[in-house]
C-alpha cells in the first residue's frame, strides 16, 4: 500500500495523521496497543510497540519520534464564557486609563517580565527566620539569563562633563538620583510651582544635569616630573604614616576594633633612598611605590575642604606622590615581572585615593588588577600568611564595594575563594573589624548580583517586592552575631570611628536593598496627588520603616565620626556617601503618603 501524499512525496516523521473517527473508545485497561503512537507508525497505521525506538522503527532504521505531551484541562463552559467576559472587561478599561498603544505596550511587556504580579508585603524579618542555604540558590543558566530586558532599564550609561560615556548599574547612587530626575521630570510640568523662585530653586537646574555625572575619571592625570618628589625624612615619614594609620587603618591601635581595613605595614619605614635616583632602576625600588601612594592619600586627606570644593578636587602635591608611585609600581600588565603582595598592597591603597579624588573608575581598574595578581599568586587558595591574608580580604572588600558603587558585576565570585577570613595574630591589629567588615562585604555582593540582579545565581522570586527580603534577613543575621568590640552603645554610637564606619555600611546596604521599593512608595505617591483615577496602593510599610530609620541611623553615626575626629580637615567619600543617600533617603520620606508609612 503506497502511503505518499498526493504530491508524491512521504510524510515527514514529525508530521501526524488525525485520529480515525471511526475508532470506538476503548477503556484503558481494555487497550491492546500502547497509548501513544510514534510520528512513524502513526502516519502507516501500523501498530507501534511504545519503545524508545520502538520495534518497527529499529526495524527499518527509521527515526523515532514521539509527539510532546499536552496536558489537557477540563473546565464547565460557564466559568470559560465568565473568564472571556472578564478579559474583555479588563482590555476595555485598559484602553480607556492607557489611550496610547505604545505605552499600553510597555506596560503588558513589563507585567509580563514578572508573572507573579505585585505580592503583598511579608512579615518583618527576625534573625531566627531562616532562608535556605546558597548552595541551593545555584540555579541552571537558563532559569537566570532567561529575564526581561525591561528589568534593566534602570540602569545608565551617563556622561561626564566631558562627553564620555560610562555604564553604571542599578545600586550606583548617579543611576538613582538620574532616575529621580526622570521622575520629577515628569511630575514637575502638573504640578504647581511658586512662579517668584528663582531658576536654582525650581529644580530646573537639577533637572538640566539629567544622563550626566560627575567624575574626574576622563580627566588626564598628572605626569611624572623629570624630577619627581622624593620622600621626606624618616622622622616626617614616620609622622605622615602614623596618622595615615590612625585614619585609614586601626587608629594607631587605639581602636578596639582593630580597623576594618589591612592596607600593610603603615609603621615601617623603608631604607632611605637618595632622591637622585634615576629611572632606570626605579623597578629595583618598587617597595616604595606603597609609601609614595600612602603620602597622596594623607596628602588628599589634610587638604580642606573648603579648597576642595572651590577648586580642583586634588592638590598638586598628592597627584605628584600619586604619579611616582604609578611610575615606581610599573605596569601591572607587564607579567614579565614578578609580581608580590607588596605590588597588591600598592594597587589597593591607590584605589583608595582614586576614590578620594572621585575616580572610581580608575579604581575599579586598580583593585581588578590587585585581585587578578592575588589569583595569580594563589592567594584565594590559602598560599599565603596572615599579613597576604588581610591584604587579600581588603582587596576583597574593595572589590565589592567598587560593584556597589558602580553598580557592577564584582571581580570574584565567593565559591572561588578557599582563604579563610582573617584571625588574631601577635604584633597584629585584632582581625574582628576585618573579619566583619569581610563578612558584610559578602551581603552586599549578594545585594548587588541578586536583589538587582546585576549578575544574578538566584532565580527570582515572587517579583521586586519579595526580593529584599533575604538580604535584610542576612544583614539582621550579620547584625546580630557581631562581637561585643563591635556592636554600638544602647545610644546607637561608638567612640571607634572604624566601628561607625562598620555600621554606616550596613544601615546603607539596608537602604540600598529597599530603595527600590522606597522609590515605588513615592512614585505612588505622586500619582494620587496628582491624578484623578485611584492608584493601587501596595504598601511595604514594615520596609519602608527599616530603611528611613537605617537613614537616620547613619545622619546620627556621620556626625559622631567628625565628632571623634577633629583634626582631619576634610571627610573621607565614604563617609559623605553613606550621609548623602540617608539626607536623600529622608527627603524623600516627605513624599511618601501616611497609607505607605506611618509618621514617626
Amino acid at each position: 500500500m503506497q502511503l505518499d501524499s498526493s504530491d508524491g512525496r512521504r510524510p515527514s516523521a514529525t508530521q501526524r495523521l488525525p485520529v480515525n473517527p471511526r475508532r470506538h473508545k476503548v477503556a484503558p485497561e481494555q487497550r491492546k496497543r500502547v497509548a501513544t503512537a510514534c510520528n512513524s507508525c502513526n502516519v502507516r497505521r501500523v501498530k507501534c510497540s511504545g519503545g524508545t525506538p520502538c520495534g518497527q522503527c529499529a526495524a527499518s532504521n527509521r527515526e523515532c519520534v514521539y509527539p510532546v505531551p499536552v496536558e489537557k484541562v477540563s473546565v464547565p463552559r460557564a466559568e470559560m464564557d465568565e473568564l472571556r467576559r472578564k478579559v474583555e472587561l479588563y482590555e476595555r478599561a485598559l484602553q480607556e486609563t492607557i489611550p496610547d498603544p505604545a505605552r499600553r505596550q510597555e506596560l503588558i511587556n513589563h507585567v509580563s517580565s514578572t508573572p507573579d504580579g505585585p505580592s503583598p508585603s511579608p512579615l518583618p524579618l527576625s534573625p531566627s527566620q531562616s532562608f535556605p542555604s546558597e548552595s541551593s540558590h545555584r540555579q541552571a543558566s537558563s532559569s537566570v539569563k532567561g529575564e526581561s530586558e525591561d528589568e534593566q532599564t534602570a540602569s545608565r550609561l551617563l556622561q561626564d562633563p566631558d562627553g564620555t560615556a560610562s555604564f553604571l548599574g542599578e545600586t550606583s547612587g548617579a543611576t538613582f538620583l538620574d532616575n529621580l530626575k526622570e521622575l520629577l521630570g515628569a511630575v514637575l510640568p502638573l504640578s504647581q510651582v511658586e512662579p517668584q523662585l528663582s531658576h536654582d530653586q525650581d529644580g530646573s537646574a537639577f533637572l538640566s544635569s539629567l544622563g550626566r555625572y560627575y567624575t574626574d575619571d576622563s580627566r588626564s592625570m598628572v605626569e611624572l616630573e623629570p624630577q619627581p618628589v622624593p620622600l621626606p625624612l624618616n622622622e616626617d615619614l614616620a609622622t605622615l604614616m602614623s596618622k595615615l594609620r590612625y585614619l585609614i587603618q586601626d587608629g594607631n591601635g587605639e581602636w578596639p576594633s582593630g580597623g576594618i581595613y589591612w592596607w600593610g605595614e603603615l609603621d615601617m619605614l623603608p631604607a632611605h633612598i637618595s632622591s637622585s635616583a634615576s629611572d632606570t632602576n626605579l623597578n629595583d625600588h618598587r617597595h616604595l611605590a606603597f609609601y609614595h601612594a600612602a603620602l597622596a592619600l594623607i596628602t588628599r586627606a589634610s587638604t580642606p575642604s573648603q579648597e576642595v570644593q572651590g577648586g580642583a578636587s586634588t592638590s598638586p602635591l598628592s597627584e605628584a606622590y600619586f604619579a611616582h608611585a604609578s611610575a615606581v609600581v610599573g605596569n601591572p600588565l607587564d607579567i614579565s615581572r614578578s609580581c608580590t603582595m607588596g605590588d597588591v598592597a600598592t594597587l589597593c591603597l591607590m584605589s583608595a585615593y582614586l576614590i578620594e579624588v572621585n575616580r572610581k573608575d580608575a579604581a575599579y581598574m586598580h583593585v581588578a588588577a590587585a585581585m587578578h595578581i592575588c589569583i595569580m599568586l594563589g592567594v584565594h587558595r590559602g598560599m599565603v600568611d596572615e599579613r597576604g591574608k588581610r591584604v587579600f580580604w581588603t582587596v576583597y572588600i574593595m572589590d565589592r564595594w567598587l560593584s556597589c558603587l558602580m553598580g557592577r558585576p564584582h571581580i570574584i565570585m565567593d565559591d572561588a575563594i578557599r582563604l579563610q577570613l582573617p584571625e588574631d595574630a601577635p604584633s597584629m591589629p585584632p582581625a574582628d573589624g576585618l573579619r566583619a567588615h569581610a563578612e558584610l562585604s559578602r551581603i552586599s555582593g549578594y545585594v548587588v548580583c541578586n536583589t538587582y540582579r546585576v549578575a544574578p545565581w538566584e532565580a527570582a522570586r515572587g517579583g521586586l517586592s519579595r526580593q529584599p527580603d533575604k538580604a535584610i534577613w542576612m544583614l539582621q543575621q550579620w547584625q546580630s552575631t557581631l562581637p561585643p568590640r563591635l556592636q554600638l552603645s544602647p545610644d546607637g554610637l561608638s567612640n571607634d570611628p572604624a566601628c561607625c564606619f562598620l555600621h554606616m555600611r550596613y544601615n546603607m546596604l539596608l537602604i540600598l536593598a529597599i530603595r527600590p521599593l522606597y522609590l515605588g512608595a513615592v512614585k505612588r505617591s505622586i500619582a494620587k496627588r496628582l491624578m484623578l483615577q485611584t492608584v493601587d496602593s501596595y504598601t511595604h510599610s514594615e520596609h519602608l520603616k527599616l530603611c528611613i530609620a537605617a537613614a537616620r541611623r547613619n545622619i546620627r553615626l556621620g556626625r559622631q565620626v567628625r565628632a571623634l575626629d577633629i583634626a582631619r580637615k576634610s571627610p573621607l567619600y565614604a563617609e559623605q556617601h553613606f550621609s548623602f543617600n540617608a539626607t536623600v533617603c529622608l527627603i524623600l520620606e516627605d513624599l511618601i503618603s501616611d497609607e505607605e508609612v506611618s509618621e514617626e
